[in-house]
């Protein structure tokens, strides 16, 4: 990653993969489990196996690391950290390195899924305390999602991603035959707990797999996966909506991505950013407000600085037919600069929609069934 730095390759960015997740891919054992992410629960929603010590803090340095994530993960890009430090990313460390680590977004890939290790399903199954519900596990996908789709840099989605995929926990699927890489594109199967993955990579974890596996109320039912899948494709259409999803380079997110709700005074569940749309090409909005509610609860953020700004849904969850109603339940109060977020949603507020900017195919409502 850093060797690349200023060549304009694009290397897959671990920074907001492992904040969004919790832990890191080559865990094992229980850590897979205590190390919860950002959306999976760290403080706010902890598991049974949660250490004793998770705090606030490690809450809000996970929130910390998915900004720099929606922030493309830039070396230059200043932000208050969660120690009211406002510093260059370059300067925040991840693991010893620099968590701002490329000089143009097109360096950057972001993604929570791949092909290796664990689908992001599957990590959340040992991650989100066992009374989550299916609708909840399917929210939190698309939460995972949403960190992706509104982030500067390259969008990478796994395949099957917005199918809730599973491979049975199994971590390592290269050589594991279709019966755990397979994809069901009627939408009815995810194919979580249709047998404990191969042992050669998971041996030492089938203790904690099996019960896990055999939890039959973590089986989504037909009706999560098409939500997801709607959901997802809601989260592609506000992508394509503006270019402001696509800044182009290092200078256009320093000047035109803002981020509230920072410092060690935040709503540390809710991450809340701002784009400036004026004048920059295709950007069909002359400003965007984004928001992240992680939390179980709804939250409310006052932000003082946007009062007075005539925020608006945007067309795509007001659309007919758009897949996630609880967002329409958001609301945005100029007067007082406030606004409200239902439980694991994320919002997309606008202002201002440029005649013409938006084909019409960016925010329609029609379904894949």
């Amino acid at each position: 990653q850093l060797s690349l730095n200023g060549s304009g390759i694009g290397t897959f960015s671990d920074r907001a993969r492992d904040a969004v997740r919790g832990g890191g891919p080559g865990d094992n054992g229980m850590d897979q489990i205590s190390r919860q992410g950002y959306i999976t629960g760290v403080f706010y929603d902890k598991n049974a196996n949660a250490p004793v010590t998770q705090s606030v803090s490690d809450l809000m340095r996970a929130a910390d690391m998915v900004r720099v994530g929606l922030a493309g993960s830039l070396r230059t890009y200043a932000m208050q950290t969660w120690r009211d430090e406002r510093v260059p990313m370059a300067r925040i460390d991840y693991a010893g390195q620099p968590a701002g680590y490329v000089s143009q977004p097109g360096e950057v890939v972001n993604y929570v899924e791949n092909h290796d290790n664990q689908t992001l399903f599957d990590v959340s199954v040992f991650k989100l305390p066992l009374r989550t519900s299916r609708e909840d596990r399917a929210r939190v996908q698309t939460l995972g999602a949403a960190t992706v789709a509104l982030s500067q840099g390259v969008a990478y989605f796994h395949a099957g991603q917005e199918l809730l995929r599973s491979k049975s926990l199994d971590r390592n699927s290269f050589d594991s035959g279709d019966w755990f890489n397979r994809l069901d594109w009627s939408f009815r199967d995810n194919y979580f707990g249709t047998g404990l993955p191969p042992k050669r990579d998971n041996g030492t974890s089938w203790p904690l797999m099996q019960p896990l596996l055999a939890d039959t109320s973590i089986t989504p039912r037909a009706e999560h996966l098409r939500w997801t899948r709607d959901a997802f494709y809601d989260l592609l259409r506000i992508r394509q909506s503006s270019t402001l999803f696509r800044l182009r380079t290092a200078q256009d997110i320093n000047d035109r991505l803002t981020f509230y709700n920072t410092g060690s005074g935040q709503v540390p569940t809710v991450i809340v950013g701002h784009l400036n749309g004026a004048g920059y090409a295709g950007a069909a909005f002359r400003e965007i407000l984004y928001a992240f509610n992680v939390d179980t609860v709804s939250q409310r953020v006052r932000l003082e600085a946007l009062r007075g700004r005539a925020f608006t849904l945007h067309p795509v969850h007001t659309a007919p037919g758009a897949a996630d109603t609880r967002a329409q339940l958001a609301t945005w109060n100029p007067d007082s600069g406030t606004l409200s977020i239902p439980a694991r949603t994320v919002v997309v507020w606008v202002v201002s929609v440029a005649d013409g900017d938006l084909s019409s195919h960016a925010y329609e409502g029609t379904r894949h069934r």
